[in-house]
């Protein structure tokens, strides 16, 4: 069996190894190597150079902006970035909200929401854990009612991964009974997180409670 890789897997290797040369700051491979916790700004600056070379979200499709990586590319691309040093992609917009939207979503909410996750501007993050149910969905106490071009969404989320600096969180509540997902942004009336809890692992990566109190969500959120 040869297991060599293909000339192009092997250019692809090379292009991926040299963009990490040239973007990772020292100060940030330096606390890879070193077991040091990494501050916001080392994936901020690092998920936006990824944002603008097209490969933050590596695992797209190119239909929805991705670079359709094959299945060797993808383990080239996070192999070689981890012996590089890279801080891993922090997955809740790119591997969730944004898969989760460009599979289920209609073309309008794709092409209103989708551009700022694969940039990397906007923040995603996924509210499903409860205080009082955990991750038991079927126990979920946040409701959602529609009146008129709105949806009303009242309860509470916590330990919300990116919740306390997210755009875009990808929501699950009742309606009448069953599950349905909204995506609720930062503006709408009724919505404000609590204050980030500290953690002992991911320090860079922020998690809080999240607040619905008669939350305005649009019908075509």
């Amino acid at each position: 069996m040869d297991l060599a890789l293909k000339p192009e897997h092997q250019a692809f290797a090379d292009e991926v190894r040299a963009f990490a040369r040239d973007n990772l700051s020292p100060a940030t491979r330096e606390k890879t190597f070193s077991g040091k916790h990494y501050d916001k700004d080392d994936h901020v600056v690092w998920q936006k150079a990824l944002g603008k070379k097209g490969w933050l979200a590596y695992t797209w499709p190119k239909k929805f902006g991705g670079p359709g990586f094959d299945v060797t590319q993808r383990f080239l691309f996070e192999n070689v970035l981890a012996e590089e040093g890279a801080p891993r992609i922090i997955p809740f917009g790119v591997k969730m909200v944004g898969p989760v939207i460009y599979t289920f979503g209609n073309d309008e909410q794709r092409e209103r929401i989708l551009p700022g996750v694969l940039s990397g501007e906007v923040v995603g993050a996924m509210g499903m854990t409860e205080p009082g149910a955990g991750t038991d969905v079927l126990g979920m106490q946040t409701t959602a009612v529609r009146r008129g071009d709105t949806y009303v969404l009242d309860g509470r989320k916590i330990f919300i991964t990116n919740g306390y600096e997210s755009g875009a969180v990808l929501t699950y509540a009742k309606v009448d009974g069953r599950i349905t997902a909204f995506v609720v942004e930062r503006s709408f009336p009724g919505f404000s997180t609590g204050e980030p809890i500290k953690n002992t692992g991911m320090r860079a990566s922020t998690m809080c409670e999240l607040i619905f109190d008669q939350c305005e969500v649009p019908v075509a959120n």
